[in-house]
């Protein structure tokens, strides 16, 4: 399903309780960027029984599917749509991929929320077969949400050539870097990449690394930190919390089947609650329908959706 992706992706990041950008320009921290099989240490562990299961949701507009669907942004609520289907969630936005891969070997989640190319990141990681994942639902298509931002002296993908990039670490963008060096004739080796741990909200994320590093001269982040970097779309004034010159090379409004937004689940879970994976499946599916409807004109479908954003 399509959505308004400025709408509801500003609402996600309201409800999940985002902290705002930094207004200083404090140092970023670059981290190393190994295979994640490198990086995964944690031994598998059963899926814990009982209670509420913990569901991951991360910073993106078709999270609020998920948040419609279980009734608020924390646990499952009675009447909500998960209700209805005799499931009992408590939801965790999680943006570093790394921690959702240990909340779910370990046993405290079943499910993955990622994209697609973050999935195959990390597939070398869960060769296990008890938790190699299974996807099982798709949120969105990246419409708009993801962008590339860059500083003035580059105009078209061919000028990266040699320049610093910075994105984050095993997040959304790194398959669409490697779509747009590919398809500009550049090599990996031709650029120079600096990892970050945050996609958003610290000063470890890829737009504060553009406002602190003079070196920085292109980034992938998603819209709302790249309306501000660009002084709301246009050229970076340098002004409050843009850099001057910087202006959006290109976004997933031209590469939009590039970030596929998925849910996964574990094979093990899978095997053994296979009727409950299906009514999450079908219960997302629902979610979706009726944001559809909620976001169109009428009053009445207005004023509930301003209560879904105010949701706890």
């Amino acid at each position: 399903m399509k959505t308004n992706t400025l709408t509801v992706l500003a609402a996600v990041v309201l409800i999940s309780g985002l902290a705002t950008v930094p207004a200083h320009a404090a140092a970023t921290k670059y981290i190393e960027s190994p295979p994640l099989a490198r990086v995964i240490k944690q031994g598998v562990v059963p899926v814990r029984e009982g209670g509420a299961l913990q569901l991951p949701i991360i910073t993106w507009g078709g999270d609020i599917a998920t948040i419609l669907a279980n009734g608020s942004a924390s646990n499952t609520a009675s009447g909500s749509i998960f209700d209805a289907q005799g499931l009992k969630f408590r939801l965790k936005r999680e943006d570093d991929f790394t921690g959702q891969i240990g909340d779910y070997i370990r046993g405290d989640s079943a499910y993955l929320r990622c994209t697609l190319g973050m999935l195959n990141q990390a597939i070398e990681a869960l060769d296990d077969p008890r938790v190699k994942p299974i996807v099982i639902g798709q949120l969105t298509y990246s419409v708009g949400g993801d962008v590339l931002v860059v500083k003035s002296s580059i105009r078209t993908p061919t000028d990266l050539k040699g320049k610093t990039i910075v994105l984050q670490a095993y997040g959304p963008h790194v398959d669409y870097l490697t779509r747009v060096l590919a398809d500009a004739g550049i090599a990996l080796a031709d650029v120079k990449i600096k990892w970050v741990k945050d996609l958003t909200g610290s000063d470890d994320c890829p737009a504060a690394a553009m406002r602190a590093d003079p070196s920085v001269e292109a980034a992938f982040m998603i819209s709302p930190d790249a309306a501000e970097i660009t002084s709301n779309g246009s050229v970076g004034t340098g002004a409050e919390k843009s850099v001057k010159g910087a202006h959006i090379l290109m976004s997933t409004k031209t590469a939009s089947r590039i970030i596929v937004d998925v849910y996964a689940v574990r094979s093990d879970y899978f095997q053994a609650h296979k009727t409950e994976v299906v009514s999450f499946a079908h219960a997302l599916l629902m979610a979706q329908e009726k944001l559809a409807v909620l976001m169109r004109d009428s009053a009445t479908q207005k004023a509930e959706f301003n209560k879904l954003m105010r949701s706890e």
